[in-house]
């Protein structure tokens, strides 16, 4: 009976003091993204697009903006005043590119009549309108224009977008200042949600299907690889693809036999992954709810993450600039990330 009771009153005593002890803190990984600015938008930021030291913002219902990365002057645009000094209203602006080159920026107006509405940015402070792209520009998923390294007579703009399964082609006239169409057209497996394209291929994001590679010349279409989720945006950097999924995360593809690409890894984040960018050795994806991921890609079957961060709220896109990250928050604007590795 006695050995019980000094049992019981070792065991209290080994309790209290194991309450008394400091706890161990659960191991952090460094964190290595720091903020420099927040800037408050008006409308919802979907789309980046980042020239030398300039960011260009489609904020969905609150226009675009221009924005000088250096100075952080923001130049906020709603409506533009044509040279016929009609209005110009920006209603619903979910992607734009710019080709920097020509001076020329394409904005998708998603208001009533879908359009692609093209603009002089020669005067940053006075855009000049230019006659908009219109037909087969309905629920355009993705667009990217690039400036033709030898002009063909007076197109000086090569250009791809996708409206749907139909993905469409043309070439901006420097003259007549007019967007031409070039038939005939690609229609996809499933939705094209994201493309790109350079001299010999096009590569596009196809939803549910995965991975599309197409021929530039003549359109012939080389491989698909099926990948989890559904592909939103399709990055390319050298031999290999990054796509991010929606529910499924992200995917590095190793796309050096065109007609046979590789599946190299997957990563699972938190939330809908919508868009990725590559810069050197890391990626980073914007995961709506989960914020935005940033990872070390050296080895692309093992990408390895550095850091997610939360505190920037429900991310649209997020886009490298040197060694900092801009991000477009839906409810908090754009954040703007050191990167100090």
């Amino acid at each position: 009976m006695l050995n019980k009771q000094l049992l019981i009153i070792l065991v209290a005593l080994m309790l209290i003091l194991m309450s008394c002890a400091e706890r161990n803190t659960a191991y952090k990984a460094k964190e290595v993204l720091s903020l420099v600015r927040q800037i408050p938008l008006v409308g919802n930021p979907m789309d980046i697009v980042i020239n030398a030291d300039t960011a260009y913002i489609a904020q969905d219902q609150g226009g675009f903006s221009i924005l000088d990365l250096n100075s952080y002057n923001l130049r906020w645009f709603t409506k533009v005043i044509a040279a016929d000094g009609s209005e110009v209203g920006l209603y619903k602006i979910r992607r734009l590119d710019i080709v920097p080159e020509e001076k020329k920026l394409f904005v998708n107006e998603t208001e009533a009549t879908d359009m692609i509405r093209i603009f002089d940015y020669s005067n940053p402070d006075s855009l000049l309108v230019i006659p908009s792209i219109t037909g087969g520009t309905t629920d355009i998923g993705d667009m990217q224009f690039e400036a033709l390294e030898t002009p063909l007579g007076n197109f000086t703009i090569e250009g791809y977008f996708s409206s749907s399964r139909e993905i469409k082609n043309g070439f901006f006239d420097d003259v007549t200042k007019m967007w031409v169409g070039n038939p005939p057209d690609i229609l996809t497996s499933a939705v094209a949600s994201g493309l790109h394209w350079d001299n010999d291929y096009i590569y596009f994001a196809i939803q549910q299907r995965g991975l599309a590679i197409y021929t530039k010349d003549g359109y012939n279409l080389l491989s698909e690889l099926t990948l989890p989720g559904q592909a939103q945006r399709v990055c390319i950097q050298g031999n290999h693809a990054y796509l991010p999924l929606r529910q499924a995360g992200f995917a590095i593809v190793d796309v050096t036999d065109r007609t046979a690409p590789v599946l190299k890894s997957t990563y699972d984040t938190t939330g809908y992954a919508t868009s990725i960018d590559v810069s050197g050795n890391m990626a980073v994806v914007s995961s709506g709810g989960g914020g935005i991921y940033l990872f070390d890609i050296t080895d692309k079957s093992n990408p390895v993450l550095i850091q997610n961060l939360s505190s920037c709220g429900y991310t649209n896109n997020a886009r490298f600039w040197g060694n900092k990250l801009i991000v477009a928050s839906r409810d908090n604007g754009l954040y703007i990330y050191s990167i100090e590795r």
